[in-house]
């Protein structure tokens, strides 16, 4: 009688990890239900949103649901981001702003606005064009590869990251009296009322990243296992790499563009993933990573815009105020440190 036995035990494994993932699906489904009430709650009939023509229908549909897309799409890019470069550069605080892409395009785009008084499109081209020549900097500066490339990538990424900031916060120093909500986004970070082609342009960006990613899956898995052994299974690590940082920092520049810079959100949610929903392989980890990312940053956003209305704060000082207990706590569930 082996046969039911064996079958017996397999049903039995089976729905041991269906209940070990009910729970995450559940949590889940009711955080997506609060968040899409909460930033698309109109307050009052809300049948006249769903009718052509009215405010209502206006305000939904081209202010509401716009920005919930920006957030979610952001939330789960940085998440995803985050969660790839930890791989790549092998370094468990790596986090989406480490290369010093964001930093460009915060500064290109501010310099943009601010001093050229370009807006829409254009700043976001401009900023767009600045991520990018950070990313060839990169490859040009810290491009070999052998012994010491990711320690190389990431010094560099942070020297960068250093100066392009302190250029931005003098320049919007110096041009104090323009300052306003619109330009402390690119330091703090902040979602902005867009319209539904900025939202399509995001939740795109996010995607073609997610897919990447999911697709380099197995090529992610043995990047993390060492250089060595990724060329012992086929797989160029540096390849891999440079590869995906150029596809990442082109998506990460065009949300950049509209949100500013965000913290924690890449850095904490990867290990919050890992820590809770203990994910198996790469695909896994940015699947879910992305999910998480995006709530937790639609979540956030619809606290910083409820605090004090009609003042919206910075929803990077948001994210920092519940990421970093947050970061502190899984530290304390990770005695041994974080790798």
């Amino acid at each position: 009688m082996p046969a039911p036995t064996k079958r017996c035990g397999l049903t039995l494994l089976s729905a041991v990890r269906l209940n070990k993932v009910r729970p995450h699906l559940f949590a889940f489904a009711l955080l997506l239900a609060v968040t899409a009430l909460q930033l698309v709650s109109l307050g009052g009939d809300l049948g006249l949103a769903f009718s052509s023509g009215t405010v209502p229908h206006r305000i939904l549909f081209e202010l509401r649901l716009p920005r919930l897309v920006v957030a979610l799409a952001s939330g789960g890019l940085l998440a995803i981001l985050g969660a790839s470069y930890q791989i790549l550069l092998a370094n468990p605080l790596a986090e989406p702003y480490v290369l010093g892409v964001s930093s460009a395009v915060a500064l290109a785009a501010a310099t943009a606005e601010v001093i050229l008084g370009l807006g829409g499109l254009a700043t976001m081209g401009t900023g767009v064009a600045g991520g990018m020549a950070a990313a060839a900097l990169l490859v040009v500066f810290a491009g070999r590869t052998g012994p010491g490339a990711t320690e190389r990538i990431a010094l560099f990424g942070m020297g960068l990251n250093f100066v392009l900031s302190s250029v931005l916060f003098l320049l919007l120093s110096w041009w104090q009296e323009q300052i306003g909500a619109g330009t402390l986004r690119w330091l703090f970070g902040q979602v902005p009322w867009v319209g539904p082609r900025e939202a399509w342009l995001a939740a795109v960006s996010a995607g073609l990243a997610l897919a990447v990613l999911v697709v380099s899956g197995r090529a992610l898995d043995a990047v993390a296992l060492g250089d060595d052994v990724a060329r012992s299974l086929g797989f160029s690590a540096g390849r891999i790499r440079w590869g995906l940082v150029l596809v990442t920092s082109l998506a990460l520049a065009l949300v950049t563009t509209m949100t500013g810079s965000i913290g924690f959100v890449g850095l904490v949610i990867p290990h919050f993933v890992r820590l809770v929903v203990k994910p198996r392989g790469s695909r896994a980890l940015v699947l879910t990573s992305f999910l998480w990312g995006a709530l937790f940053l639609a979540f956030a956003d619809g606290v910083s815009r409820r605090i004090a209305p009609p003042m919206e704060f910075p929803i990077g000082l948001i994210t920092t105020l519940v990421g970093g207990p947050a970061f502190l706590w899984i530290l304390a569930r990770r005695p041994r440190g974080l790798g």
